[in-house]
């Protein structure tokens, strides 16, 4: 007996794939780094560092797993609306790419941190310059990368609409919480002191429209 695969199902597979690496990567960090007190980012870093390696390996298995859903995506849905399918693919390709290249903010950080444990003197106040400089690096490409993610997401939400090939609610789902994400993440460009609560609409629906392609994605790009 064979078992048969859809691409649809395997981008579904993939959301949530993509969601729990994410999650379990910002566990297995534990507390986040700090720009305004990065001499207390580095002991922790250094105290942790196994931790934070590990971390750093699921945020590319996670980044890559989003270039990977990209190309799914792309094979699923651009008989529908290839225009549509071609553009959302472009911004989820792109989100992936610089979010991963931002992860090397981190390998660095993480070198410059066990320099800083045996520096003395005016060194130690450089090596703390340029870790934070390291943090918010690190931090702005993922905003970026955040911002491409829920552009890319609106306009495969849109082709969801038009095409019918998920559920009206959970397409419209798509584009409203894209749009609030994009919007949200800008803000706290614009004013470091907003939070990108904006990006939390994207999660429950992603989950489910991971969900509704895994089981009933079957006919979507059958393999």
């Amino acid at each position: 007996m064979s078992l048969k695969f859809s691409v649809g199902q395997l981008c579904g597979f993939l959301f949530l794939f993509i969601l729990f690496t994410s999650i379990l990567s910002k566990v297995t960090a534990g507390t986040p780094l700090d720009p305004d007190n990065v001499s207390e980012s580095f002991q922790n870093t250094l105290g942790t560092s196994m931790k934070f390696r590990i971390s750093i390996i699921l945020d590319l298995i996670s980044h890559v797993s989003i270039i990977a859903l990209a190309g799914a995506l792309y094979l699923a849905f651009s008989k529908y609306n290839q225009p549509l399918a071609f553009i959302g693919t472009l911004w989820r390709v792109a989100e992936g790419t610089i979010i991963a290249f931002s992860e090397i903010s981190g390998l660095i950080f993480l070198a410059v941190a066990q320099q800083y444990v045996s520096t003395l003197g005016s060194d130690k106040f450089a090596l703390e310059s340029l870790g934070r400089v390291l943090i918010l690096a690190e931090d702005w490409g993922l905003k970026i990368g955040l911002i491409f993610l829920g552009i890319g997401s609106l306009f495969y939400a849109i082709l969801f609409v038009t095409s019918g090939t998920v559920p009206q609610v959970l397409g419209w789902w798509g584009i409203i919480s894209s749009a609030l994400a994009v919007g949200g993440i800008l803000l706290s460009l614009i004013n470091p002191n907003i939070k990108m609560v904006g990006i939390l609409f994207m999660i429950p629906y992603e989950i489910v429209l991971g969900i509704w392609l895994l089981f009933k994605g079957g006919q979507i790009g059958n393999l």
